[in-house]
């Protein structure tokens, strides 16, 4: 069953239709969690609070084809305001936040991932997130500016200098192999 037939249903209180819902995101949505958090037993709880937000919030969801971008955008937010509440900062350790989110398949790609996470410990917290959102989740700069609650351009901007900060950490790190 398509995303926009299983909203309309759990719009209506369809539990089975939610369900299928929170399936299509699931294992995304946690590891997203998990990223902030980096602890399992804190994902589980925002991650449950992100499920039950969505539920009691379904009404509210206007774009059916954005229900993905939408429950991570509630996810996101109850992460950052869980990290807020207790005075935690955003992780800096790239590492162990790629770790949850990069699953590689053969030892070259592992040795590029780990490339990756300790360039990626150079960003701001901002940009690790638009960065996060756009080549994990595969999300239009549209949808990250609405879950960001920023303009387009600023989306934009931040994706070209996390590139920028990004490229000569990275051919560096290639030329030492």
């Amino acid at each position: 069953m398509d995303i926009v037939k299983l909203v309309q249903k759990a719009k209506k209180r369809d539990d089975e239709a939610f369900e299928q819902l929170i399936s299509t995101v699931r294992e995304r949505l946690y590891r997203t969690v998990y990223s902030y958090v980096r602890n399992e037993q804190d994902a589980l709880d925002i991650y449950q609070e992100t499920i039950y937000t969505a539920y009691i919030s379904m009404k509210k969801l206007k774009n059916a084809e954005g229900f993905a971008s939408w429950i991570t955008k509630i996810a996101v937010f109850k992460s950052i305001d869980f990290i807020r509440k207790e005075s935690r900062h955003f992780t800096t350790d790239a590492e162990e936040m790629f770790a949850v989110l990069i699953t590689p398949e053969k030892d070259d790609v592992c040795i590029h991932s780990m490339d990756l996470s300790e360039a990626f410990s150079y960003l701001t917290p901002k940009v690790k997130t638009i960065v996060l959102l756009r080549y994990y989740h595969d999300l239009s700069i549209k949808e990250i500016a609405s879950i960001m609650d920023c303009p387009e351009g600023t989306v934009k901007s931040y994706l070209n200098r996390a590139r920028k900060e990004l490229r000569p950490i990275l051919k560096e790190g290639y030329m030492h192999e």
